[in-house]
């Protein structure tokens, strides 16, 4: 299937919008069940353990978002520069809640065919988010 750069722009917009909203059944309607995601080079995992990560972080950071920077289209690709913003207010990978305000860039590389993700590729500045929680990654 062919793409048109604004289905794929929606596509990319729907996607971090479900996952800011934390509205998780339009994002298992928009994910393919045999997504294969590789994040920070962790390895590839299917959705349920990329789903696991998301939930951890919308623990962490419940008012989180994904302010889409700048998207590139290529194809059936999307990728986006992003900021991820959001506070500290629940406990994230055993750091009790601190309160502090978190603003760290991203890089997604989405893939998607037809109208579901099949491939999702992510950098988030782990470093940067560990600093601003004054702990240690």
């Amino acid at each position: 299937m062919s793409f048109e750069r604004d289905e794929v722009c929606d596509l990319v917009h729907s996607l971090y919008g479900a996952i800011d909203r934390h509205d998780w059944s339009t994002l298992r309607a928009l994910v393919s069940p045999r997504v294969v995601v590789d994040i920070g080079g962790a390895g590839p995992v299917g959705f349920d353990q990329w789903f696991g990560r998301l939930e951890e972080f919308a623990i962490g950071f419940p008012d989180a978002r994904h302010d889409l920077e700048e998207v590139l289209v290529d194809g059936s690709h999307g990728v986006s520069r992003c900021r991820f913003t959001g506070t500290h207010t629940g406990e994230f990978r055993g750091i009790a809640p601190t309160g502090a305000k978190v603003s760290i860039s991203g890089i997604h590389i989405d893939r998607f065919q037809g109208d579901m993700l099949v491939t999702h590729r992510g950098q988030l500045d782990m470093h940067a988010l560990f600093q601003q929680l004054q702990a240690n990654p």
